[in-house]
């Protein structure tokens, strides 16, 4: 389609076309402000009762706020052009920004929201490191969970289970982000082997039109070229013998014979001249 379609551009009331890192990109922000619909609700709606039957415990709603828009401007930067270029360090620096917030937005909103936040971190950790490294890191960022639970009224054992079973959900992002990274890879390779093939396929009918030329050249120069100046010298010989009326048209079809072999050198060296390929056509 149009450069307008294939960049998910809205025209003429079509669907917008996203790829697998836009979709999970914009999935993930979606998330992400859903996530924020209970600070929204803690801080305005809700009376102070109420709010305290909502969370666990009574939330820092500043520390949580920050949090909160933190993790979604490093969400936001770090998912710009995802799988389009390489990972940078300052990538894995918002990467740890990602885990930290949403362990503090868990923190000071007194909830387990952050774990849902870090399903987001999770998704995107394929794309950013080695599948052994991002498997421990996804294993690490519940870590500080533990304390978290406990803090929500958990024993140690609950809490401990209870960030496994995040963990489990996590695992799941994970392998979603992997899976859409390793089919963006696929498609990328699929790209450049059919950009080769394309290249390949315009070089090889160059060669073969050069071929064509060079072999047309030879068989004009060897039967047309060695056939007509045989033709001239006869000519020219029998205008030495040739006598009255028929000594003109002995010199015309001699001159027309020159003019001839004149014209077949200049083909034969023109063609001869195209010797490389156009090296622009080429690249």
């Amino acid at each position: 389609g149009p450069p307008e379609w294939a960049a998910g551009h809205l025209r003429w009331g079509m669907p917008i076309r996203l790829s697998h890192t836009q979709l999970l990109r914009y999935a993930g922000l979606f998330t992400w402000a859903v996530v924020g619909i209970p600070l929204v609700l803690n801080s305005w709606y809700f009376p102070v009762g109420e709010a305290d039957e909502l969370l666990a415990t009574a939330p820092d709603i500043l520390g949580s706020t920050i949090a909160y828009f933190v993790f979604g401007a490093a969400y936001w930067l770090v998912t710009r052009e995802l799988g389009a270029r390489r990972p940078r360090k300052f990538d894995i620096a918002l990467l740890a920004i990602l885990t930290i917030s949403a362990i503090a937005f868990s923190k000071l909103t007194g909830t387990g929201l952050g774990s849902i936040l870090l399903m987001l971190v999770s998704g995107v950790i394929p794309w950013l490191m080695p599948l052994g490294a991002g498997v421990a890191w996804l294993i690490l960022q519940h870590v500080p969970l533990v304390p978290v639970f406990e803090g929500l009224g958990f024993t140690p054992v609950f809490a401990v289970l209870q960030a496994i079973m995040y963990v489990g959900y996590s695992s799941f992002t994970f392998i979603t982000g992997l899976v859409a990274r390793q089919q963006a890879q696929a498609r990328e390779e699929q790209r450049r082997l059919n950009a080769e093939l394309r290249a390949t396929r315009a070089l090889l009918a160059e060669s073969s039109r050069m071929s064509e030329r060079l072999r047309i050249s030879r068989e004009l120069h060897d039967l047309l070229g060695h056939h007509l100046t045989a033709l001239s010298l006869n000519l020219e010989v029998a205008g030495h013998l040739a006598e009255g009326k028929a000594l003109d048209h002995v010199r015309q079809s001699h001159t027309l014979a020159k003019l001839l072999l004149t014209d077949v050198r200049e083909a034969v060296s023109e063609m001869r001249e195209e010797r490389g390929i156009d090296l622009t056509n080429a690249l």
